[in-house]
């Protein structure tokens, strides 16, 4: 498990769901992921000049195109201490390690007295998340230490109240919550995938999604549809005691195109 320098409070930085096509300029259901990913970046560049920890949270690639993760990869190269990317079901990893390697795949680092825990549920040919009994065994590990500890992974484990978002959560985050009983040291387990801010509780551990960089999708829609909020970023503030703030910040003062009338996307 990497040891990074120790700071408080640390600042991590999470994007997810960037969807970059094969060439500069493709677009997810008319917005140019391209475009708005950079407008997040210069965003986050703005709010946070000091990032200890930035993670991208799978769904990097619109289509697993090994050209997207390398203009990915050169796009945030030196924006924090540390970067680390997870895979998304739109992810083809063994891609995303031929482009940054396993420095910025790891399944775990400890820094500033945290321990950041990054789970793969990206299940090959599926929509849907899985924790495969090596990632538990990850989650096991973590939990047998006593740092203050984040986890941060792909899927959403519980239901948002969007019927076609929920049928694609993590299918065994039963196994997953079982291991966090009486873990105190667990504060949060972060996501993306659903394209929305939400704000959940397990225990007293906070389950959070994240904004995509590109489309958003509407709160509590049983079935596909599009919300009109801006592309956006989570930030965590990690304190020396175990304590944490966290919010979500979105791009200001930019309008994105996006077809409202669409149905669905692949």
């Amino acid at each position: 498990m990497p040891v990074l320098p120790n700071k408080a409070p640390l600042c991590v930085v999470q994007i997810s769901d960037c969807h970059l096509g094969a060439n500069p300029g493709d677009d997810l259901l008319g917005m140019d992921t391209d475009h708005s990913l950079e407008a997040v970046l210069k965003t986050v560049e703005q709010e946070c000049p000091e990032i200890d920890v930035l993670v991208a949270s799978g769904d990097l690639a619109g289509h697993g195109d090994i050209s997207a993760y390398q203009r990915l990869a050169a796009r945030l190269d030196g924006m924090a201490k540390q970067i680390v990317w997870l895979p998304g079901n739109h992810d083809s990893s063994a891609l995303m390690r031929n482009v940054v390697g396993e420095q910025w795949m790891p399944s775990s680092i400890v820094v500033g007295g945290w321990q950041l825990v990054f789970l793969d549920t990206a299940v090959p040919g599926q929509v849907g998340g899985n924790l495969a009994a090596d990632q538990l065994a990850i989650l096991a590990a973590a939990a047998a230490n006593n740092y203050p500890t984040l986890v941060f992974l792909h899927h959403h484990l519980r239901p948002l109240g969007c019927a076609w978002l929920d049928e694609q959560r993590v299918a065994n985050a039963s196994a997953l919550f079982e291991q966090l009983v009486d873990k105190d040291q667990f504060k949060a387990i972060i996501c993306g995938h659903v394209h929305q801010q939400s704000e959940q509780l397990f225990q007293n551990i906070g389950l959070l999604s994240t904004p995509s960089t590109c489309v958003q999708f509407a709160p509590n829609s049983a079935n596909f549809a599009l919300d009109d909020c801006n592309p956006g970023y989570r930030q965590l503030w990690l304190g020396s005691r175990g304590e944490f703030q966290t919010r979500v910040s979105r791009v200001k003062g930019v309008r994105f195109a996006v077809d409202n009338l669409a149905s669905g996307y692949e």
